[in-house]
């Protein structure tokens, strides 16, 4: 049987990566089940992307000519994978208390129905629907055009995520989903050259397996950050419960005209809390913490600080906490501890967070400022 096939390097990578992908998108499904571990739906992509490989694999080895019951198998999964990646996006984003959008998985689900349809027929007739124009428009054609749709609503969808961390959290590492948006390019792009490829220059490539390798670094992109992503929690959507309840209700949306000089008062406010309390040390600080630090609602002070300061609450809490820095490097006790060291004094969790900052506000790294002042 084996010596009919046509077997190389192309066909070991896809064998690779149906068999790596499908075992590890069976582990999310297993993880998903567990609180704060929504990866159910990253799981069910992993296996629908690694499966699609078995539907080449068929093809490139010609076991569908030898074999017909492995003919034009129900393995396109186009119009569903990147609702799938949408779904799971927003589950575990700020958006997960958000009516989820599961009608995306509708066009998918019905593809695969009538792939199973098709498949049930004789031999003789899935080579005619094969080889018809609506198979193709309809399984290939119409079907990358949604996901590319999808994809891009997906691209902004955490866009808007990232928006609400950096105006929510102090520490926002693994909270930004920035593999996500990255992989989600990623895959426009692959898709995006796939297709180009394939419709406008059908041979320029003799040998594939460059997309067997482009498909194996999503397969191992998406395992492992599937695996290390916790959900990001919205602080925005629990009730907000002050020691003292002020009479100013919260801004129904964003965009509405609130008194500057009221967001200024909330900004002095702001200000001298933070420089009485040093509560920028915290390095799990959040929004949520300084409006009942305070006593306003988190909304209006995510405002004042958007508004009066022009910036994001990351950002103005880390400003304080990069002028901390400088004034500890200034000092004996700052020459005695490591960069590491000063990081974590000034409410830093990790050194690569410390140094982007101080590199954002300063400039120059706290190595190079220390060296400066040592000078």
């Amino acid at each position: 049987m084996f010596t009919d096939l046509d077997i190389n390097f192309q066909i070991l990578l896809d064998a690779i990566g149906l068999i790596q992908g499908v075992t590890i998108g069976i582990l999310l499904m297993v993880m998903g089940l567990r609180k704060y571990r929504r990866t159910f739906y990253l799981g069910l992509f992993l296996l629908f992307y690694s499966l699609e490989l078995g539907y080449w694999i068929a093809i490139n080895t010609r076991i569908s000519s030898i074999h017909p019951e492995c003919y034009l198998l129900p393995l396109n999964f186009t119009w569903i994978l990147f609702p799938l990646f949408y779904i799971y996006t927003q589950q575990v984003s700020v958006f997960s208390d958000t009516k989820i959008k599961y009608w995306l998985l509708a066009p998918g689900v019905l593809s695969i129905l009538v792939q199973v349809g098709i498949y049930t027929m004789p031999y003789e007739t899935r080579v005619i629907i094969k080889e018809s124009f609506w198979h193709e428009l309809i399984f290939w054609i119409l079907g990358t055009y949604f996901s590319w749709g999808v994809g891009i609503w997906n691209l902004r969808l955490l866009y808007k995520h990232r928006v609400e961390v950096l105006n929510t959290y102090s520490f926002i590492e693994h909270r930004e989903l920035q593999w996500a948006r990255f992989l989600l390019i990623y895959l426009l792009f692959t898709s995006v050259f796939s297709h180009i490829i394939a419709y406008v220059f059908p041979n320029a490539f003799t040998d594939n397996s460059i997309f067997s390798v482009l498909d194996l670094i999503a397969i191992y992109w998406v395992s492992y950050y599937g695996i290390t992503q916790r959900n990001v929690r919205s602080l925005f959507s629990n009730t907000w419960n002050p020691k003292v309840t002020r009479s100013l209700s919260p801004p129904s949306n964003r965009n509405s005209d609130i008194n500057i000089e009221r967001l200024g008062e909330i900004m002095d406010l702001i200000n001298r809390h933070i420089r009485e309390s040093n509560c920028f040390i915290n390095p799990d600080l959040t929004i949520m913490d300084l409006a009942d630090g305070i006593d306003e609602h988190p909304k209006l002070v995510s405002e004042a600080i958007n508004s009066v300061e022009k910036q994001n609450f990351n950002s103005y809490i880390n400003q304080y906490r990069i002028r901390k820095a400088e004034d500890l490097l200034k000092t004996d006790k700052g020459s005695q501890l490591s960069v590491e060291g000063i990081g974590t004094e000034v409410g830093f969790k990790s050194k690569s967070a410390f140094y982007s900052a101080f590199k954002k506000f300063t400039g120059t790294t706290p190595t190079q400022y220390r060296e400066s002042r040592a000078a």
